[in-house]
């Protein structure tokens, strides 16, 4: 698997279809996005034909069809996407950033759960280095160890 993906979002949206049906004709991805997105076929066609062309996915013919596959395995696939974001993320700003997400996911009782448990096993350090190139971020304006004032983090929280 590469070490990043090269996947616009309309790209993800026909890679969400392969991966929930396992293989798929164009036929059956443009009814999904169509439904979704209002997509023409021949709209699908072309973000079929770029990730076929970045090999995420793999056509073979059978009659007068292709059939659609991928290598990529979803969970390893969106793992590689979060980290890429995070990669471009001041790690000292991560857990703000956890935090806004753990508040906006709907989630039951054994999703909260295995987060707790993600959280009492999680070993704690004595200061999160930060890991931007001088200039990228405002760290060095934070003596505290703050990532976010509160007014940031309020921002964000209200922000959606």
């Amino acid at each position: 698997m590469p070490e990043t993906l090269n996947i616009s979002d309309a790209e993800w949206e026909v890679m969400r279809v392969v991966w929930a049906s396992g293989e798929s004709t164009s036929q059956e991805i443009t009814r999904v996005l169509n439904g979704k997105r209002g997509w023409s076929q021949s709209t699908v066609k072309t973000l079929i034909g770029r990730l076929t062309s970045k090999n995420y996915l793999h056509a073979r013919k059978e009659s007068r069809h292709f059939i659609y596959t991928t290598h990529l395995d979803e969970p390893e696939s969106l793992k590689l996407e979060l980290e890429g974001l995070l990669g471009r993320i001041c790690s000292r700003k991560i857990p703000n950033l956890l935090a806004y997400l753990v508040e906006k996911t709907p989630m039951i009782a054994q999703d909260r759960a295995m987060l707790e448990e993600v959280l009492q096993n999680k070993q704690v350090v004595a200061e999160v280095p930060c890991d931007c190139y001088p200039g990228q971020c405002t760290c060095h304006l934070h003596a505290s160890g703050t990532i976010l004032s509160d007014q940031s983090h309020e921002e964000i929280t209200h922000e959606n």
